[in-house]
């Protein structure tokens, strides 16, 4: 008998960081990856409570079936009742069991073979487990293949599983759901937006004779509907998308699922996007091949749209960037906390870890590798850059995009065989490549210092007031912050030319002219931060040029030492003043004036005190390397 495990997972999303006494799990219904022959129980919010709490699994006399019940749990679906013609796992059926006190219940029927006193369960990282094996890595290990270059692997193989929903009876349900079809309606199934073979053809005619149609069913597509001006995929267990190819006359975008088994009501039927949608933009969705299910996007700008996974990685957005609203699709915010790269035989792997369950999407044209993520906000580049430096993966960039979020660029060419993995859990996003170019060996380049010249540059002034909130203007502050630099540094014996020493108005080129005029060593330009909310608070650095890493570190991790508030991190961003600047450049960011608490410490002379002396220091310390 096939080993398998039964994985019971709840994915978490953040949405606010208080907890509640009375709090309750909103539970969106199971997720089946019948790959793995795994189940997932799916939920949304943020418990400080154990899943765990008072489960207990039920065996029940005479039937060779368990259940177990969630307490304070509420069902946000339908309630779900699944069969499967073939494996360990029979049926499943979720629904809501009471309602005062709110509990859901979850029975599982099992093949007549298989000992179910070889359950077992388990709680890792507040995730319901049920297994029948040992699982010997975390659950966070446990990955699922997201997208892929290649149209066949080894991976492809086929079942016989079906999925029937909402049936009171578990033999009719097989029954019909092997799909008695004429070889008329098999071909059709078949050429459903590609064309059949021969071999195909009389493979597909041979099953019908046998009342079966033998698919694959690591994916169930189970609708398909238009949400956030694009098109939503949903369904159960992990989709594995293709590399998407375009068609012309008229312009399609083509998108191939492997493994996957979809809802017939929407067999080769067309769904537009919405009457005010111009270009005429719809979706069709058929049978490509045994084990494909083929995605055709018909729209004028058909080479734009992009897949957008759930953090949950049961749903696909797709969707034209130009209409996507990052809020729309995002209830949680995440940071990429760590990096780890991994050489295989034949492959090398890079993993982001993130702290929340990551929205997600990803394109790949014949020169770039780009994945965005969707709801991450903050990230070391230099923790990035030194773990990357040395590996195929050296010249991956990540990137902030206002309002989008970060992207992730890979170089790469059709040499490449790309894979992407996201971890049950949605924390750990991993990419598999091959043939990536190793780095060639790195030349020490010294950073000359030739004299202690200082540029400071405080943003904004004159008519240009940066952020205001309650009537504080952010220019007064840089000003303020700067010449309290100017002054520590002067005592210390440096040369300090500021771009504006009162409120008059300087644009940026003129800035950077200046800034070259006087031929300093390095350049540092004081803002404060704003954003739409009022939560966001803590420091940033930015740099553009691979000369100012260095100087970015050092003034960061002095600012971040000496003031209490949220470190957020380094960015490489494109910011004018440190593109156009030749020396060793960086943005500060010293606090967000949105923020009601860290904007009446920003006017404060102590706040400002304390971050002038900390960005001097971190100047003084750079020099000093550099002598």
């Amino acid at each position: 008998m096939k080993k398998v495990f039964i994985i019971i997972c709840l994915l978490l999303t953040m949405l606010f960081q208080a907890a509640f006494a009375d709090e309750t799990f909103k539970i969106k219904g199971v997720s089946i990856d019948t790959s793995s022959a795994a189940i997932f129980v799916n939920t949304i919010g943020t418990y400080q409570a154990s899943i765990t709490n008072g489960i207990k699994l039920i065996k029940l006399p005479n039937e060779h079936k368990i259940y177990f019940d969630i307490n304070s749990a509420v069902l946000i679906s339908k309630k779900q009742d699944l069969f499967f013609s073939s494996g360990n796992i029979q049926e499943i059926k979720i629904s809501q069991f009471t309602t005062n006190p709110n509990v859901v219940r979850i029975v599982i029927n099992f093949d007549e073979k298989f000992n179910l006193d070889n359950l077992k369960i388990g709680n890792i990282n507040n995730h319901l487990v049920i297994m029948t094996q040992e699982l010997k890595n975390s659950y966070a290990q446990f990955y699922q293949n997201t997208y892929r270059d290649k149209e066949k692997t080894a991976e492809d193989y086929y079942n016989s599983m079906v999925i029937q929903t909402q049936s009171s009876n578990p033999k009719s349900a097989v029954l019909n759901s092997n799909m008695k079809h004429s070889s008329k309606e098999l071909a059709q199934i078949q050429q459903a937006f590609g064309e059949s073979t021969a071999e195909n053809y009389k493979e597909l005619v041979t099953s019908s004779l046998n009342n079966k149609i033998t698919l694959r069913s690591r994916y169930y597509i189970n609708s398909v509907t238009q949400k956030n001006n694009g098109f939503l995929i949903s369904g159960y267990g992990a989709p594995t998308i293709q590399k998407p190819f375009i068609l012309a006359n008229p312009t399609r975008m083509v998108i191939d699922i492997a493994n996957s088994n979809f809802n017939q009501a929407y067999n080769n039927k067309e769904i537009p996007l919405n009457p005010n949608n111009l270009a005429g933009d719809k979706i069709k969705i058929g049978r490509f091949d045994k084990n494909v299910t083929r995605i055709v996007i018909t729209s004028e700008n058909a080479k734009q749209y992009l897949p957008v996974f759930s953090s949950d990685n049961q749903s696909i957005l797709l969707i034209n960037p130009a209409q996507l609203s990052t809020g729309a699709i995002v209830n949680n915010r995440c940071n990429i906390t760590k990096y780890k790269y991994q050489k295989n035989i034949s492959t090398d792997d890079l993993t982001l870890t993130f702290d929340a369950p990551v929205v997600w999407g990803i394109k790949r044209n014949t020169d770039n590798l780009y994945v965005y993520f969707f709801n991450a906000v903050q990230y070391n580049e230099t923790v990035f850059k030194k773990t990357v430096e040395t590996t195929p993966f050296y010249e991956t960039e990540l990137g902030l995009l206002k309002n989008i979020g970060i992207r992730l660029t890979l170089p790469i060419n059709n040499n490449n065989d790309i894979n992407t993995y996201i971890g049950a859990d949605g924390k750990n996003f991993r990419i598999r490549a091959t043939n990536l170019k190793a780095p060639k060996p790195k030349k020490e380049q010294a950073v000359s210092v030739t004299n202690k010249v200082v540029v400071l540059d405080p943003g904004h002034g004159g008519t240009d007031y940066g952020a205001i909130r309650n009537g504080i203007n952010e220019k007064e502050i840089n000003l303020d912050v700067a010449k309290r630099v100017q002054s520590i540094l002067e005592r210390k014996g440096y040369k300090v030319y500021m771009t504006r020493t009162n409120d008059t108005y300087v644009s940026l080129d003129d800035r950077c002219k200046y800034s070259a005029s006087v031929h300093p060593s390095l350049f540092v330009s004081i803002h404060v931060n704003s954003c739409a909310g009022t939560e966001p608070k803590g420091i940033e650095t930015h740099y553009y040029h691979d000369n100012s890493i260095e100087l970015a570190n050092t003034i960061h991790s002095k600012m971040t030492h000496a003031i209490k508030t949220t470190n957020r991190g380094l960015f490489k961003s494109k910011f004018y003043v440190i593109n156009h600047t030749t020396v060793p450049a960086v943005l500060l960011e010293i606090g967000f004036i949105s923020n009601d608490g860290e904007r009446a410490e920003l006017v404060t002379s102590r706040r400002q005190q304390a971050t002038a002396q900390a960005i001097a220091e971190g100047i003084i310390e750079y020099f000093e390397h550099h002598k």
